[in-house]
């Protein structure tokens, strides 16, 4: 790359939400991607998994086109049909919920490069300078301008600490790559319970093949004191019985650590000609975690607004980005927001999760996990004090 390059839309980190931003752009307009990874996607930091288009319109049912999620076979190991959840005492509901297990890194790297745009790998963005005319990326190895730039970096974006827009709350988590994993291939198994998971689930998401992605996510000041993710993770493989009967013979292939943003989204993800998408904004269904099919579709909108823009050569069109996603998506979110934060009040021990998991049935699970708010729920922060009680 030469040590200064101008264009007119620098996409900040190519994941999903910058994959399919560049998707979305027209080709002629001069963008770059730029991601610190030499191999996009790579490597992968979450369970992989997307919505059937059919779950999506439950999810999300104010979006006017679902053909996003058409995923294209070369994208799947696996489909799903089921969701297991289990709570500490072995209490299992069981929802139909389909979903595609997608080769992620695979996914992300055939969008962006077959977008026909430009895109800067092994390249780490060390400054950004935000500027009314042609905003500043340095780089370790040069300097991108552009006139337009999208934050798409994660969440903990450098673009978005740039901006000095409040820090999100994050969870980490951690995953292997298992294989000789003995699951039902057709099920995606979640488990809470502080034990395994404090604060927040843990999971065994089948590729199909007898492999498997296994994580947890954990809350360390919902912990034992001494505990860590680490350790969990390894009771969860090894000790924990609603688990480990999974993976009594089971091989660890590969490892990673990651954040997950579990924030309401930013109130303003548009900062004069700089947006903020996908997790970078924390436009995430966060009582699951969920970053995947949000980040597909903020990307496509950001895309056709940019588009506009450059069509018009009006730029203050970019400010619709905060309506129109706003308008397909922050319902859902807020309802998911609801149900984490009523997790946190229950979650701070395995007996109270489980005095509480009696009062659902699988039709309550379905709601939830399709972020839907059952009755019992509207009502329960009003009940959970006087239940907590007895």
């Amino acid at each position: 790359m030469p040590n200064q390059i101008e264009v007119e839309v620098a996409v900040a980190g190519v994941g999903i939400a910058g994959a399919f931003l560049l998707r979305g752009l027209n080709r002629n307009i001069k963008a770059v991607g730029i991601d610190k990874r030499e191999k996009l996607g790579y490597p992968v930091e979450c369970g992989e998994i997307v919505p059937f288009k059919e779950e999506m319109k439950i999810l999300l049912p104010d979006l006017e086109d679902y053909s996003l999620f058409d995923i294209p076979k070369r994208y799947e190991s696996n489909k799903t049909k089921f969701i297991s959840f289990t709570g500490p005492d072995g209490k299992e509901f069981v929802v139909d919920f389909k979903m595609h297990v997608v080769e992620r890194d695979r996914m992300i790297s055939e969008v962006a490069e077959k977008s026909g745009h430009e895109i800067l790998k092994s390249s780490r963005i060390i400054r950004f300078t935000p500027l009314h005319s042609k905003s500043a990326l340095k780089l370790e190895n040069g300097v991108v301008k552009a006139e337009v730039v999208a934050g798409c970096d994660g969440a903990n974006s450098r673009i978005a600490s740039a901006l000095k827009v409040r820090k999100l709350t994050v969870v980490p988590s951690k995953q292997y790559v298992m294989e000789n994993v003995e699951c039902d291939e057709d099920t995606v198994y979640m488990f809470v319970g502080k034990k395994i998971a404090a604060g927040g689930y843990a999971w065994i998401i089948p590729k199909g093949n007898g492999i498997a992605n296994v994580g947890v996510g954990f809350v360390r000041q919902k912990a034992e004191r001494g505990d860590n993710i680490i350790k969990a993770l390894e009771r969860f493989i090894k000790e924990y019985p609603h688990s480990s009967i999974f993976l009594k013979h089971a091989r660890v292939l590969s490892e990673i650590g990651a954040v997950v943003p579990v924030d309401l989204p930013l109130e303003k993800t548009v900062h004069g000609k700089t947006l903020l998408v996908g997790d970078a904004a924390s436009m995430v269904i966060s009582h699951v975690g969920a970053g995947i099919p949000t980040s597909m579709i903020a990307g496509d909108v950001a895309a056709r607004i940019i588009n506009e823009c450059f069509e018009s050569g009006e730029f203050s069109r970019l400010e619709s980005f905060d309506e129109r996603w706003r308008k397909l998506m922050l319902g859902a979110m807020e309802r998911a927001y609801f149900i984490k934060s009523l997790w946190d009040k229950i979650s701070e021990s395995d007996e109270k999760i489980a005095k509480h998991f009696k009062l659902l049935s699988d039709k309550d699970m379905w709601n939830i996990l399709h972020a839907r708010i059952p009755f019992k729920l509207k009502i329960a922060p009003i009940l959970l004090p006087l239940l907590n009680l007895f």
